[in-house]
């Protein structure tokens, strides 16, 4: 009798089967892991805007405005910080390391007594480059929330 060493044609074909289903379902959660960790960035960014808005109220008893920086969403690339409201940036005491993911804006009321001035920070990405933009914003009473659903990024 011949004495057979090796793997049969249909034990392959199993093996191939098994590896494909695997990277099905592997693959698509690699990527979403990819985007959030991109996505990442603007709350980070929200909240250090938002605590250096508190400390230039604490100084100014105002807060201050800032447009929207970098002027446009960046999408999937990254770009620098620099146009828009970058000088109200730079006023604040907060500007981003090298380039970002997100546009970055702050929305200030001052009102007749300091305790009812109030502010709003928006982060704004589109780190897959489908035009479905992820938001987070932050205020006053309020750390950084992510406005949109978990799945857009």
């Amino acid at each position: 009798m011949l004495n057979r060493k090796g793997f049969t044609l249909i034990e392959l074909m199993i093996v191939v089967a098994i590896i494909g289903i695997l990277a099905a379902i592997a693959i698509p959660n690699f990527i979403a892991m990819q985007l959030r960790a991109k996505r990442s960035e603007l709350p980070t960014n929200v909240d250090g805007i938002r605590t250096a808005e508190k400390a230039y109220h604490h100084e100014w008893d105002a807060f201050t405005a800032a447009g929207s920086t970098p002027a446009t969403i960046p999408g999937r690339a990254q770009l620098a910080f620099s146009g828009g409201g970058l000088t109200s940036f730079e006023n604040l005491g907060w500007t981003a390391d090298g380039k970002v993911r997100g546009m970055y804006s702050v929305a200030a009321t001052n009102a007749t007594s300091a305790a009812s001035d109030d502010f709003t920070v928006t982060g704004i990405a589109d780190v897959d480059g489908d035009t479905a933009n992820s938001q987070y914003t932050a205020n006053r009473a309020e750390k950084a929330s992510m406005v949109t659903s978990n799945n857009v990024y």
